[in-house]
């Protein structure tokens, strides 16, 4: 029976398998690679384009069929999935262990010299320009992948702007002026641009699925792109906020109004973003549930929960609804960590913002405030909607129904 699957274009095989396959096998093993590695090769290069691809002529599932199939072909018996939890699993050592071995063949030249005395000065140009090539194939990946996290990393450092040192649990250190992680990908996508100029390579040229944008580095500079990147989150936290409630609408577009506008507007801003969190955690989880989900995944914490009146019912802290919240619900993974700060984030943001709200002397510096840390609440809500609500099956659409049923 025929597959649905295409079948592999060679122009969109791996430039460097094709060199080394001119290489005697008995010489390639020699060098210590296997005989799979190249297929290897061609399958990620092949699975890059089809990921890269912008015609839209193959669906999704198409495209992850035909990746499936390429490594079950070189891996025949195996369970796809397995392999990949394995690979998962590999430590920073066991990749080292791996890839050691061929770097310092490499760096002490001795493979270089061998392999351009065997196969000549222009073999050994073609088998350098067929790793440069699949090298900014990679490349282009990674600055598309980049790209579209720009949004959801400028939520979190927004996220961790109100916290200190100790509440951001090994997140990297931010603050209103410096944007650390922003900074990082930026520099990033500058060393790529370096890389290509240096080698006058050309995504499009070398025939790769590049959008126009991706031919070049970004010019904008930090604070600007920073204040785009806010620009996009302000209109996704209303869109998702659209999705649950015309309350949560409400309340976001109410905040900003009352420190335009009302005369005691400190006081209704605040009041709108301790009623936007509270209303999110109420609903996404009844307290029966959080006590529950604490009972299971945290038991022993005395922190999220307290007796009321001392001795009386047993209710869940804030934190321990953020915390629900935060993992949507789910098991947390063995390293939550990111997800513990942004419930802190949700529980100081509260706290912070009803401290405010009753102290309101109407002065600039809580206006400010209040604005940092609707900043702080957007960028964790929508860094835990998007990463963790949406991407656990039916968990948003939970989330949704619960909201429709309590309008």
């Amino acid at each position: 029976m025929q597959s649905d699957v295409d079948p592999p274009h060679d122009h969109h095989r791996s430039a460097l398998a094709r060199e080394l396959r001119l290489v005697p096998l008995p010489i390639r093993r020699s060098l210590g690679l296997p005989d799979f590695a190249l297929d290897v090769m061609d399958a990620v290069v092949e699975s890059l384009h089809d990921v890269l691809d912008t015609d839209g002529s193959r669906s999704w599932e198409h495209r992850l069929e035909a990746l499936a199939s390429r490594f079950q072909a070189i891996f025949p018996g195996n369970d796809v999935d397995q392999l990949l939890e394995k690979l998962a699993r590999f430590t920073e050592s066991d990749i080292k262990a791996v890839i050691d071995p061929y770097v310092a063949r490499f760096k002490n030249g001795s493979a270089k010299t061998f392999l351009h005395r065997l196969m000549g000065s222009g073999g050994y140009s073609r088998l350098v320009s067929g790793w440069e090539a699949d090298w900014a194939l990679c490349l282009l990946a990674l600055r598309r992948l980049m790209r579209a996290i720009l949004p959801l990393v400028q939520a979190l450092e927004d996220a961790a702007v109100p916290l200190n040192d100790r509440e951001r649990e090994g997140f990297a250190s931010s603050s209103s002026a410096n944007f650390v992680l922003i900074g990082m990908l930026l520099k990033m996508d500058s060393t790529i641009e370096s890389y290509m100029e240096r080698r006058e390579l050309s995504f499009s040229e070398l025939g790769f699925p590049a959008r126009p944008d991706e031919s070049s580095a970004l010019s904008t500079g930090l604070h600007d792109l920073v204040d785009a990147l806010r620009m996009v989150l302000d209109v996704e936290a209303e869109l998702r906020a659209s999705e649950l409630s015309d309350v949560l609408v409400r309340k976001l577009r109410g905040f900003e109004q009352a420190l335009e506008s009302s005369e005691d507007g400190i006081a209704q801003a605040a009041s709108s973003l301790v009623e936007f969190v509270d209303r999110l955690l109420r609903t996404a989880f009844t307290p029966e549930e959080v006590l529950a989900w604490v009972a299971l995944h945290y038991p022993g914490d005395k922190t999220l929960t307290y007796r009321r009146n001392g001795d009386g019912e047993l209710i869940p802290t804030k934190r321990a609804a953020a915390l629900c919240f935060s993992h949507a619900g789910q098991a947390p993974n063995p390293d939550s960590s990111l997800n513990s700060m942004l419930a802190t984030t949700l529980v100081k943001v509260r706290k912070d913002a009803e401290q405010l709200k009753h102290a309101d002397r109407g002065t600039p510096e809580e206006a400010e405030e209040l604005r940092m840390l609707m900043k702080a609440m957007r960028g964790a809500v929508t860094f835990v909607l998007r990463a963790n609500w949406i991407l656990s099956e039916g968990q948003y659409e939970r989330l949704q129904q619960r909201f429709a049923k309590a309008a």
